[in-house]
C-alpha cells in the first residue's frame, strides 16, 4: 500500500499545518519529550500527505501522546517514530534530513546527535553485510529466473 492510498480515508492536511507545528513546543514540554524532529516531504519544504514526526521522550510513547498530537495539528495523518527503538539508521537519515522543531534544552540534541553517529558508524559493518547477502540473493533469484525460463 502506497502512503498516498495509505492516507486517503483520512481528510488532508489542514492548510495551517506549519503554524500548528510551531506551536507543539508547550505540549511537546509538557508531555516529557526531550526532542522531536520533523522529517519527510513537510521538513523538506514540499506538500505533503502526513506529518513526519520523530520523538525522543523521557517515558514510553504512548497512544494519549499520539491523540494529543492529532489534536493539536488537527490531523489523523502522523506517523511518529520513536527514536529510543529506531534502528541506528533511521535515527541518523532522521537527524540527516529532518528538522529540529523542539529540544527541552541545549544539552539534548548535542548528546542525542553524537549518540546516533557513534551507533551508526559502529554498526557500518553490519548494513555492508546484509547489503552483500541481499545482493548474492537477488543474483541467485535472478540467475535461478533466467535458467527456468530458458528450460
Amino acid at each position: 500500500m502506497s502512503n498516498v492510498e495509505r492516507w486517503q480515508k483520512f481528510k488532508p492536511l489542514p492548510g495551517d499545518i506549519d503554524l500548528r507545528l510551531a506551536q507543539l513546543q508547550p505540549l511537546l514540554k509538557q508531555n516529557q519529550v526531550q526532542l522531536a524532529y520533523l522529517f519527510g516531504s513537510l521538513a523538506r519544504d514540499e506538500s505533503g500527505h502526513d506529518v513526519d514526526l520523530a520523538i525522543l521522550s523521557k517515558q514510553e510513547i504512548e497512544l494519549d501522546l499520539y491523540l494529543t498530537l492529532t489534536e493539536a495539528l488537527g490531523t489523523e495523518r502522523i506517523d511518529l517514530v520513536d527514536l529510543k527503538t529506531a534502528s541506528p539508521a533511521v535515527r541518523f537519515e532522521i537527524i540527516r534530513t529532518g528538522r529540529l522543531i523542539f529540544a527541552d534544552n541545549e544539552h539534548s540534541q548535542l548528546d542525542f546527535e553524537l549518540e546516533t553517529l557513534r551507533v551508526y558508524k559502529d554498526t557500518a559493518w553490519m548494513r555492508r553485510r546484509q547489503e552483500m547477502t541481499l545482493r548474492e540473493r537477488l543474483l541467485e533469484w535472478s540467475l535461478n529466473e533466467l535458467s527456468s525460463s530458458s528450460g
